[in-house]
């Protein structure tokens, strides 16, 4: 490993990926593994080391960063280099013999799946089971390309067979074809069940999944985890993909197995599944690998757009646009496919960029033509629109999303950026956390806002509601967010602790001139945000100067991004005062 490191040349090794240009003893570049504007990616090459001051906050030397840029584990990423820069590993007889029992493994598996395959094809007992299949569109073809089997209802007819054939107990155990009762008995884990194996990238076996005949609970059952099988980082169909995946240029992920094989079926060779789980970063690497183009096709229903919308993060690793399709309401792929594969065809050719297709879903879940829905749909979008770290991108989802609730994207554009700031400073002791004093009196615009609020309710339905953040003191946080949910409803009092009580009590006592109202309302909110913006923004001013030390990202873009927004909104806060200042006295 010393050898590998010292033989390997780091900033050529990462040139590949991005192009690096010197500053100062490091070279700088844009990150590869997050899209950015500004380079804040930084290569030691002294040390040989790496480092990311942007979005992945992520760094290493050449190992990490070819596991990361790869999808590679360490042993993977060990082979790779030595490969590369001439190195022979030595021969280590623990190394050996860890992977004699892995091929073992392998060979329990591979066993394993030809007994079930044999099984479906010929068993008496696996009637029922063939005729599901036929019942579902499976062909004979597919049968034998996914090596479809069946395992019988006895307990133990897998564990004399593999016995049988030289395979212990212990080994039968640890790959999870057997299961131990509490009693000590072994027994056969997979039972009166359709058997999918589960290959790797190389075709290796590495796990099964199984569908129930009858009604039983769980209707799906897979493999544990195993030295060979995680559920996180296998896809279905991988291996029989992944060659249409490279040529294609793009792979499309499905939810379940008859997903995948009917789509094979019909000649949509490049898709896998993700086995019913919400997709993950360890499989996005592995598909990345194949191709940066992915199309997700999950059902249309509501665990299948939450699962889509967490996605979106996604985009990054992959650094291209994400694209969706869905089937219709109440059928999978494989129904939509068997029933019109043009369509299906046609649906993929027409998938909408993912992001698209969240906006679309959560606007039809709010109703835009009250407030309150147009704060629902700010608060469910903009973490989705923080996750693009595209800037152009995100400047046109915070403009789409401002139309729909009809606000400016620079005002979108403060809040996004008050929420990153806001999450950096739980993250990091760079930033001092915003102080609460909080007492009886408190602030009198704070008080006087709140009891605007309290005894004109009204004014939460065509006002924008300044965000409880911006309240110093606690107990007004505290008043105003339960104001917000309970609207004119004074039963809150019986909500409240007794001190906060008696802040309430004070505000629910002051007496309001209902003259101009609305404009009273306004002024209160500007003055919070601008005394807030200014407190913000001599805190991102003294992160920067800590961040300017050695080995930091000269010139924080982060921050400096933070710095133009809270300007920008300084600036537009000052022109309404101006505006009103000039407005003829009533």
């Amino acid at each position: 490993m010393n050898e590998i490191k010292n033989r390997a040349d780091i900033v050529e090794l990462i040139s590949k990926y991005t192009v690096l240009t010197r500053s100062g003893k490091t070279m700088r570049g844009l990150c590869p593994f997050h899209s950015e504007k500004h380079g804040s990616f930084f290569v030691y090459p002294e040390s040989g080391t790496w480092h990311c001051f942007g979005a992945c906050a992520s760094g290493g030397d050449v190992f990490s960063f070819i596991m990361k840029m790869e999808g590679l584990n360490f042993s993977e990423a060990l082979e790779r280099l030595a490969e590369t820069y001439g190195v022979v590993l030595p021969s280590r007889s623990e190394a050996s013999t860890h992977n004699e029992h892995r091929n073992e493994l392998v060979a329990v598996n591979a066993a394993a799946a030809l007994y079930f395959h044999d099984l479906l094809l010929n068993s008496p007992s696996a009637a029922k089971a063939r005729a599901y299949l036929e019942k579902r569109g499976v062909n004979a073809g597919s049968i034998e390309d996914f090596q479809i089997g069946y395992a019988l209802p006895d307990w133990q007819a897998l564990k004399d067979h593999l016995n049988s054939a030289g395979y212990a107990d212990d080994i039968l155990v640890e790959v999870g074809l057997l299961g131990q009762a509490d009693s000590g008995r072994l027994y056969d884990r997979f039972r009166h069940q359709i058997i999918f194996p589960i290959s790797d990238a190389r075709g290796k076996i590495a796990g099964f999944g199984a569908r129930v005949l009858d009604d039983s609970q769980p209707k799906y059952l897979n493999s544990p985890e195993t030295p060979l099988f995680s559920k996180s980082g296998a896809l279905y169909g991988i291996n029989l993909a992944a060659q249409t995946i490279r040529a294609n240029d793009a792979a499309i992920i499905v939810e379940g197995y008859f997903d995948v094989i009917i789509s094979h079926q019909f000649g949509f060779k490049n898709t896998i599944g993700s086995m019913g789980t919400a997709v993950n970063e360890q499989q996005v690497a592995i598909i990345k690998k194949l191709s940066p183009n992915l199309i997700i096709a999950f059902d249309a229903d509501a665990a299948g757009e939450a699962a889509t919308a967490r996605c979106v993060s996604f985009e990054n690793l992959l650094g291209r646009e994400i694209k969706v399709v869905l089937a219709p309401p109440g059928k999978d792929p494989d129904d939509t496919i068997r029933a019109n594969p043009s369509a299906w065809e046609t649906s993929l050719g027409n998938a909408l960029p993912i992001v698209d297709f969240v906006f679309d879903m959560a606007a039809s879940k709010f109703d835009l033509r009250t407030a309150r829905g147009k704060a629902g749909l700010t608060e469910r979008l903009l973490p989705v629109v923080a996750e693009i770290k595209d800037p152009v991108r995100r400047g046109h989802y915070l403009a789409i999303l401002a139309g729909k609730v009809g606000t400016s994207p620079s005002e979108l554009q403060y809040s996004l950026s008050r929420q990153a700031l806001l999450r950096s400073v739980g993250k990091s002791s760079t930033l001092p956390p915003h102080d609460s004093p909080s007492g009886l009196h408190g602030n009198a615009c704070e008080d006087y806002l709140l009891a605007i609020i309290l005894k004109h309710p009204s004014i939460v339905e065509n006002q924008r509601i300044p965000d409880p953040e911006i309240f110093q003191s606690l107990e007004n946080k505290e008043i105003i967010q339960l104001l917000l949910k309970y609207p004119g409803a004074e039963s809150i009092r019986d909500k409240l602790d007794s001190f906060t009580r008696s802040r309430f009590d004070l505000i629910a006592g002051i007496h309001l001139d209902d003259k101009n109202v609305a404009l009273k309302f306004q002024e209160c909110c500007r003055r919070l945000e601008k005394e807030y913006l200014k407190t913000l923004l001599i805190k991102i001013q003294e992160a920067m100067k800590g961040n300017n030390s050695e080995g930091s990202a000269d010139g924080s873009p982060e921050l400096t991004e933070h710095i133009s927004a809270i300007a920008g909104k300084l600036a537009e806060l000052d022109a309404q005062d101006a505006i009103r200042r000039r407005a003829p006295k009533r």
